[in-house]
C-alpha cells in the first residue's frame, strides 16, 4: 500500500487511537504523546503493508509495539521488542485485537449499575439459568431476562464508543466536610469523609445529577466500588435521587469563588457600619475602666482588643436568640444540626482565623474568651508558639498585676457589667449587623449553589454565619481604622475571666 492510502485510513482511526494510547496511560497529555508516537511509527512502516485486507491487524501490531517501546523510554528499563516486519502468517494482531476487545469488554461490565451487573456475571460467567438468577436475586424470570436484553445492547453500544476518565480519576477534588452538631456522637458519620471517595462524589454530584456510570468515569473508579460509598450518603441523606438512576449531592459547598464574592462584598457594604459600633465601644472604654478590673490601665487600642472578640459572640448570639435560629435537619438517630462543604484549602490570609473559642478553660479558676485573627499575625496569637510558652506568666501576671497587668482578666460581676449593660447598645447593633450580613451571603449563595440546596442555603448560613466570618470580623475591624493592629508582640484579642467550675484543659465550644 502507498503512504497516502495508509495516512488517510490512520486519519480516519485517529479517535480510535487515541483512545487506545487513553486506555494505556490515562493522563491526557501522556496519551496525545503516545497517540502521537503510533501514528508516526504507522506511516513509517507504509511500505512494509502488502495487502489493505491486513490492515487493521498490522496497524494494531505497529501500535502494541510503540506502547512497548513508549514505556520502555519512560521508565528506562528494556523490554522485549516486537518485530516491526509483518507478515500474515503471525497471529500477534489477532491477539492485540482480542486483548484489546476484552480490555473494553472489562471496561463496560465495570460501568454497568448493580442490577445489569449481577444478571450479566450470573448468566454469562457463572452459567445460572434465568429461572436461578431469578430465585438467586429474587426477581421475576421477565426482569432477568429484560437485564441481559438491556445489557447485551449497552455493551454492543459501549464497545463502539471512545470513553475518556474525568479529571477527577487522576487529579481528587479538595473537600472538607463539617458538621455542627447536638446529640449523640457518630463515629461512622463523623469520619465520613476521611477518605477522598465520598466528597468527590458529592463534588461531582452538586451542580448536575449523575449516574453510577457517570460517576465512574468521572472518578475512574469501577462502578461496583462506588455503589456502596453511593448507598451510605444517601443513607445520610447527603444523596437524593433525581430520577432515571441520577444522584444528587444534598448539602451546600462554600466554594472559593462564592467567599471571595461574599468577602468583597462585606466589604463594601459592612466596614463603615462596623467602624460606627466600635467608635461607640471607644466612648464607653472609660466608663469601662472604672469596673477597675486588673488590667484596666492598658492603653485604649488594647483594650478594644481585648473586648472585640467577646463582643462579637454577644453579638452574634443576640441576633441567634431573637429569631430562634435552630438547627434545621436530622442527621441520624436524634441528633441534629447542620452540614456542609468547602471545595478548597482555605490556609491562612487575612480573612481567615486559625482558632477561636468562646470559652477555653485554661485553669480551675481562669477561662479565655479568644479569637486568633488571621489579619494580627502570629505575633499577636493567642495559640502560636511564641505566645503559649509564655501563657502561663501572662495569665499570672493578669490576675496578679492589677491595673498593670499585660492582658485584661475580669470577675464575673464584671463580666456581666461591661456585657449586660454597659455595652447593651453596642451588642443590640451587632446582632442587627450579623443579621444584614447573614442576608448579604444568602443572596450572593443562592448564585452559586444549584436549587437542589435552594432550601438549605438560609438555615446553613444562620447556623455558621459567625464560625465562618471570624477570621473577616477582624479584618473588617482594622479596615475601619477605629481599631489597629498592636505595636507589641501580646496577644491580642483575649478576654480572660475568672471562673470556679472548668477544669484544665477543657475547651469548651472551641474551633481550631
Amino acid at each position: 500500500m502507498n503512504q497516502q492510502t495508509i495516512a488517510a485510513l490512520a486519519e480516519a482511526n485517529m479517535k480510535t487511537i487515541f483512545a487506545y494510547a487513553l486506555n494505556r496511560v490515562t493522563v491526557r497529555e501522556e496519551a496525545e504523546d503516545l497517540a502521537g508516537d503510533i501514528l508516526l511509527a504507522v506511516l513509517q512502516s507504509a511500505p512494509q503493508l502488502k495487502n489493505e485486507d491486513a490492515f487493521y491487524g498490522w496497524f494494531w501490531a505497529i501500535a502494541a509495539n510503540t506502547t512497548k517501546k513508549y514505556f520502555r523510554k519512560k521508565s528506562g528499563h528494556p523490554v522485549a521488542e516486537l518485530d516491526e516486519s509483518y507478515s500474515e502468517d503471525e497471529d500477534i494482531a489477532e491477539t492485540v485485537v482480542l486483548k484489546e476487545e476484552i480490555s473494553v469488554l472489562r471496561r463496560e461490565l465495570s460501568l454497568l449499575s448493580k442490577e445489569y451487573r449481577e444478571c450479566t456475571l450470573a448468566y454469562y460467567f457463572d452459567e445460572l439459568s434465568c429461572r436461578e438468577i431469578s430465585e438467586k436475586f429474587g426477581i421475576s424470570v421477565e426482569m432477568v431476562k429484560y437485564y441481559l436484553y438491556k445489557t447485551r445492547r449497552m455493551l454492543k453500544e459501549g464497545m463502539t464508543m471512545t470513553r475518556e476518565y474525568g479529571e477527577k480519576s487522576y487529579r481528587p477534588a479538595v473537600f472538607h466536610f463539617n458538621v455542627i452538631f447536638s446529640g449523640v456522637f457518630n463515629r461512622e458519620y463523623q469520619n465520613l469523609f476521611n477518605r477522598k471517595l465520598p466528597g468527590n462524589i458529592l463534588y461531582c454530584a452538586y451542580y448536575t445529577p449523575m449516574t453510577v456510570s457517570e460517576l465512574s468515569l468521572e472518578l475512574g473508579v469501577s462502578a461496583v466500588y462506588l455503589e456502596d460509598e453511593i448507598e451510605l450518603l444517601k443513607t445520610y441523606d447527603l444523596l437524593t435521587v433525581t430520577g432515571n438512576g441520577r444522584v444528587q449531592t444534598k448539602l451546600c459547598i462554600f466554594t472559593e469563588a462564592f467567599d471571595h464574592e461574599f468577602y468583597r462584598a462585606a466589604e463594601e457594604r459592612f466596614t463603615d457600619r462596623l467602624g460606627r459600633i466600635l467608635s461607640s465601644v471607644k466612648q464607653k472604654l472609660p466608663e469601662i475602666r472604672k469596673l477597675d478590673f486588673c488590667g484596666c490601665a492598658m492603653e485604649d487600642n488594647r483594650l478594644l482588643w481585648a473586648l472585640y472578640y467577646k463582643l462579637t459572640c454577644e453579638g452574634c448570639g443576640h441576633w441567634k436568640d431573637f429569631c430562634h435560629v435552630e438547627y434545621p435537619r436530622v442527621l441520624y438517630g436524634d441528633a441534629q444540626g447542620v452540614v456542609y462543604g468547602v471545595d478548597y484549602e482555605e490556609g491562612d490570609n487575612k480573612y481567615s482565623s486559625n482558632a477561636f473559642a468562646g470559652y477555653y478553660g485554661l485553669s480551675e479558676t481562669t477561662a479565655a474568651n479568644f479569637a486568633d485573627f488571621g489579619v494580627l499575625g502570629e505575633k499577636n496569637a493567642f495559640g502560636s508558639g511564641h505566645n503559649w510558652t509564655r501563657l502561663t506568666e501572662l495569665v499570672d501576671r493578669s490576675r496578679n498585676g492589677g491595673a498593670n497587668a499585660p492582658l485584661a482578666y475580669f470577675t464575673p460581676a464584671q463580666v456581666n457589667r461591661i456585657y449586660g449593660e454597659i455595652l447593651a447598645e453596642e451588642i443590640a447593633a451587632l446582632g442587627e449587623f450579623y443579621r444584614d450580613l447573614t442576608d448579604c451571603a444568602a443572596e450572593i449563595m443562592k448564585n452559586h449553589a444549584p436549587k437542589s440546596v435552594a432550601e438549605e442555603v438560609d438555615a446553613v448560613l444562620r447556623s455558621t454565619i459567625f464560625h465562618r466570618t471570624v477570621g473577616l470580623m477582624g479584618k473588617l475591624a482594622v479596615d475601619t481604622g477605629e481599631i489597629r493592629q498592636p505595636d507589641d508582640d501580646l496577644p491580642a484579642a483575649v478576654f480572660l475571666f475568672e471562673t470556679k467550675y472548668m477544669k484544665v484543659g477543657v475547651e469548651g465550644d472551641c474551633c481550631n
